[in-house]
């Protein structure tokens, strides 16, 4: 796993699936949430735009899904949360279906994690689980590098109760990898604490 993910080898990956104008979506998305996690530093100690990045990665690489709509939405799927950026302001540049999956995509306080993923299953574009199910897994692919115990045991709980059976019910090769990471994840937590 490499931390090193930029958006010059996410453009280098989209090429040959995307005219130009798409291509350039992607770069403006990539923009703004770099501007947006500007400042802003993962559990792991990397620059947290390496997060959306590689959720884009995973899309392009590992699925093979080239839509400019879902790429661009994987590189702003926490820009409403963590940044003054608004749903509106998404809309204005991106129009109304990517702001409406990176609003799908936001994880409100006061809004429960079931709810929260019934939310998302339930929209009537696909694409929406499959980002939030790469979100998840790349946060699993990462996990062992945070210093913090307690958000490792809760990643792997939540994994296991409701971003499982999802990917169960979403996409088999979504299901096989997060299934492996929460098997390493355990391992992990039970190596530290032997």
């Amino acid at each position: 796993m490499t931390y090193e993910r930029t958006y010059d080898y996410l453009a280098e990956r989209l090429k040959p699936h995307l005219a130009d104008d798409e291509l350039e979506e992607v770069r403006l998305a990539y923009e703004l949430a770099e501007a947006a996690h500007e400042g802003q530093m993962r559990d792991e100690g990397t620059p947290y735009i390496v997060h959306p990045v590689r959720v884009a990665v995973t899309l392009v690489d590992e699925l093979e899904i080239y839509s400019p709509r879902l790429v661009s939405s994987a590189l702003l799927h926490d820009v409403i949360e963590d940044s003054p950026v608004t749903r509106q302001q998404i809309a204005e540049l991106f129009g109304d279906e990517v702001a409406k999956i990176v609003w799908l995509l936001t994880k409100y306080d006061d809004v429960s994690l079931p709810a929260y993923l019934n939310a998302i299953e339930a929209a009537p574009d696909a694409g929406v689980a499959i980002v939030k199910l790469c979100d998840r897994l790349d946060n699993l692919r990462f996990l062992a590098h945070s210093p913090r115990a307690e958000k490792k045991r809760r990643y792997i709980h939540t994994t296991e109760a409701f971003y499982l059976p999802m990917a169960a019910r979403t996409n088999k090769y979504l299901f096989d990898e997060i299934s492996r990471w929460l098997q390493e994840a355990r391992n992990h937590v039970k190596a530290v604490n032997h």
